[in-house]
């Protein structure tokens, strides 16, 4: 259609994309479309962008159609960006090129016929369940796929409570030697730990029965049951989770009931490699084979850097050794572009981040061989050094930031004295040097709002097993005073102890269970459960005193009422049958958080889906009936729904924070905030170190004194994967590394690190059994303090 030197031209003069000064951009978007590439693409190194004129350029140069082209992302939220930039940046082109080639009839007749709306894009799931759906066999139905989070409460119901496996001892002390404890036993926790194994046994491709035929304990073979029962229970009912998704996708690919697809797919390319299992490895290569039979390829995008989802099954090692995994299973070379040069942060945020992530001599083998620095674009300077704010405890470090951010928003900028410090190797701490200046901050005059700026924390727990912690106190400083600043974190909170969760769960318990008669007759109800659920019984009675607004055309009082006696409200008779998800829907009515505020509308949502996908396998389908079957139909909402929630087995899912809003300051943990960036990231790396506590010490610095056995070990052994190289210290500290690598790597123009002073002293040679150090902070994993180059206290 067009040549590479017109496309050039096109993304120069009507994209505005200037990607001459970038070699390695440039060679990986004019690429050939029959080789294939290994793209290590570093932060902020505009892969994004390389991705959408790459699949472009297959398509106006190339002439691939677009249904001929596969490309698979991480997110949905990264999935909806790729394809929303493709289709700007494509209809641009488009109207340019019709313009050009107006008297040419065939031009304009193969430029219209162009349509994005025929690509394949999307996350790995969710272009496996498009596919299926597609084309799944005559007169059957596609099975429903559940969220994360509803799969947790499955396997508490399908998994647990049958024949009360979550009080077998042997069950609690296997899984508690998983985790380095002498059991486990809530019952939302063994839930979490037993969908661990069983995602593990999907995600490494392990044989069942071998790995039940070579059991280690009976505690094991509980486990395994649990995860057979599962299985079987949402497959009887048409029900599948995502790695059983993903185990029907590979399914159909190799048994030829996909080969429509597979006969036209030429190109498949992969962001976010780093973060890939050996199922989807197994899936991208069984789709690349059809590629290259077509004179295609495969191309795969990411950064060992930042993997950071080991503990969901990824393996580091695909993407690391993805060269010579292809050429063994695909018989093809890989040609390797590095991406390094960063437009997103400053110099000085760049150097700290190469710093950091070079500090450790044995996390370098763990990296792809000799790969290069990232390095600053001509844009950026090196401006704001790195900052630091460092108090004496939780409390009034979250005051300092809290002022500090205050004055920021309110006046548009702020003006800091500063110390700079420098390393000492003789005492191993940080010491100030004398020359104090000044340093201003300041937000956009026009644009510049709360959302540019984002607290990330290891964890936005704001309270931990009772403790309130420096996202609690930081959000109520935030949010009192004359200028108050609300604060975005919905994971924050534990969900069944909000007070308005609280509140809404209570109502619809009220409602239909009236004082709790069909619930005091379930004698098996965990402790923690029957205590959540007579709390939110409480907190509903206390709310319908206080009389919440509306009170026309009826009150929340006798809205309730009308409920427990079962009499109709403006109809004849009361309905044979009744959804919780209608009743819920009346009841925030009364609740105007759950309506107005965007916290309160996640709540809501997680709370809403639970009740949607729980109902699709429970016999009543989330609804209650009034007739002999009353009593059954209220207990299966109890069992499935309520005590699930009430136990702590519904957590907030990151499915449900694909927009931030403008107006709050982010409080998230690392892993939410990848692939975002913002012009100010406060990075926490120390405010729970106020005390030398060992069940921290995997937060900072996760040498034992023995290497635990994890399901990973166990399951790999199982596996063509084979065991790790690597032991489990050794990669729970690159996990440690990758993290905060990507929290520093967030940071457009200011950087600042955060913690209590006992985190920043480290320790000294004579007491190096007392105090433990901080990866975050510049220590290696031999106990060597390296520290940074640069780093201004405020």
């Amino acid at each position: 259609m067009i040549s590479n030197e017109e496309f050039e031209k096109i993304i120069v003069e009507i994209l505005e994309r200037d990607i001459s000064s970038n070699k390695n951009q440039k060679e990986a978007i004019f690429s050939n479309s029959n080789e294939s590439l290994f793209i290590v693409a570093g932060p902020g190194s505009g892969k994004t962008t390389v991705m959408v004129l790459k699949i472009l350029k297959f398509i106006f140069v190339d002439e691939i159609n677009p249904t001929e082209i596969l490309s698979t992302t991480f997110t949905k939220k990264a999935a909806n960006e790729l394809y929303s930039r493709v289709l700007s940046w494509g209809d641009k082109i488009k109207e340019y090129l019709i313009k050009k080639n107006s008297n040419d009839i065939d031009a304009l007749e193969k430029i219209s016929r162009i349509d994005f709306n025929q690509l394949n894009i999307g996350t790995i799931d969710g272009v496996a369940e498009e596919l299926l759906r597609v084309h799944r066999d005559p007169g059957t139905n596609l099975p429903i796929v559940i969220e994360n989070f509803v799969a947790n409460s499955a396997m508490i119901h399908s998994g647990l409570f049958k024949d009360n496996r979550y009080l077998n001892n042997d069950l609690q002390e296997y899984l508690g030697h998983y985790k380095g404890q002498t059991k486990v036993s809530n019952p939302s926790k063994m839930s979490e730990d037993i969908l661990k194994l069983k995602d593990r046994i999907y995600f490494d491709q392990i044989d069942f029965d071998e790995l039940y035929k070579n059991s280690v304990s009976k505690g094991e073979r509980v486990a395994l049951d649990a995860i057979q029962d599962y299985i079987e229970d949402l497959k009887s009912r048409n029900i599948i989770d995502f790695p059983m998704l993903e185990e029907e996708f590979l399914k159909r690919l190799n048994n030829n009931k996909l080969d429509i697809f597979l006969d036209e797919i030429k190109v498949l390319l992969i962001d976010e490699y780093q973060d890939t299992n050996l199922i989807q490895e197994n899936i991208y290569f069984t789709i690349a084979k059809s590629a290259l039979k077509n004179n295609g390829s495969i191309t795969v995008v990411g950064d060992d850097d930042q993997s950071l989802y080991r503990f969901r099954g990824a393996t580091v090692d695909l993407f690391t050794d993805f060269k010579k995994r292809a050429k063994d299973s695909l018989g093809i070379n890989i040609r390797e572009i590095n991406l390094s040069t960063n437009y997103r942060s400053s110099e000085n945020i760049i150097n700290h981040c190469n710093h950091f992530v070079e500090l450790d001599t044995k996390y370098q083998v763990a990296r792809v061989k000799e790969k290069p620095k990232i390095i600053a674009s001509d844009s950026k300077g090196k401006t704001i050094p790195v900052l630091g704010l460092f108090r004496q405890n939780p409390e009034m470090l979250s005051i300092e930031l809290s002022r500090l951010i205050k004055k920021l928003v309110n006046n548009k900028e702020v003006t800091l004295k500063v110390n700079k410090v420098v390393n000492t190797q003789k005492t191993l701490t940080y010491s100030q040097e004398i020359n104090e200046e000044d340093i201003t901050l300041k937000l956009d005059d026009e644009k510049g709002s709360p959302a540019d700026i984002s607290i990330l924390t290891y964890s936005p727990k704001e309270v931990n097993k009772g403790n309130r912690t420096f996202t609690y106190f930081l959000r109520r400083q935030l949010e009192k005073g004359k200028d108050p600043l609300s604060v975005f974190n919905p994971r924050g909170q534990v969900l069944e102890e909000i007070e308005y969760v609280c509140v809404f769960c209570g109502l619809i318990l009220e409602c239909i269970d009236p004082e709790g008669s069909r619930q005091k007759e379930i004698k098996k109800i965990p402790g923690i459960a029957k205590r959540n659920l007579n709390k939110w019984r409480v907190a509903a009675r206390e709310f319908i005193k206080s009389s919440p607004e509306p009170h026309q055309p009826i009150s929340l009082e006798d809205f309730v009422k009308h409920w427990q006696i079962r009499q109709a409200i403006g109809h004849e008779a009361w309905p044979e049958t009744a959804s919780l998800m209608e009743l819920a829907y009346k009841l925030i009515t009364w609740i105007e958080v759950l309506q107005d505020d965007v916290e309160g509308i996640v709540y809501l949502e997680a709370i809403t889906k639970t009740i949607t996908q729980t109902g699709f396998f429970n016999k009543y389908s989330a609804n209650i009936h009034f007739d002999k079957n009353e009593k059954e139909s209220i207990e299966e909402a109890l069992w499935n729904i309520f005590i699930p929630i009430a136990m702590g087995g519904v957590e907030i899912d990151e499915n449900l924070l694909e927009t931030l809003p403008e107006d709050r300051i982010n409080i998230m943990s690392i892993h939410q905030s990848k692939g975002l960036e913002f012009p100010l990231v406060v990075v926490d790396v120390g405010s729970k170190f106020d005390k030398n506590e060992h069940k921290t010490r995997f937060e900072r610095f996760p040498k034992s004194k023995k290497d635990n056995e994890t399901f990973e070990d166990r399951i790999r052994s199982f596996s063509s994967l084979g065991k790790s190289k690597r032991t489990n210290e050794d990669k729970s500290f690159d996990d440690l590394t990758r993290l905060y690598f990507v929290a520093f790597s967030r940071a457009e123009d200011v950087l600042l690190l955060i913690g209590v002073n006992k985190a920043l002293e480290g320790y000294t040679k004579n007491n190096k059994h007392q105090d433990i150090p901080n990866v975050a902070l510049g220590w290696s994993r031999d106990e060597e303090f390296i520290g940074f180059d640069e780093v201004y206290m405020i």
